[in-house]
């Protein structure tokens, strides 16, 4: 999986799911930056862990969609 795919599509799934970024960013002490899609900033493996079980989505179900 590349990071930057992986990114992108959490970007996407928070903005399909209509969660908001600044609750999420403030839940998960992230950056909405990272939260938003369309920046160089990587998350890192925690940071993809927390985001998957906040969001109860599995990492193989972002490889699958990716792919």
């Amino acid at each position: 999986m590349q990071s930057k795919n992986v990114t992108e599509w959490i970007a996407n799934y928070i903005k399909d799911q209509g969660i908001s970024v600044e609750e999420l960013s403030i839940q998960l002490h992230l950056p909405e930056s990272k939260l938003r899609g369309g920046t160089n900033e990587d998350l890192s493996a925690e940071e993809f862990l927390n985001l998957c079980s906040y969001l109860k989505i599995t990492p193989e179900q972002i490889r699958n969609e990716i792919r």
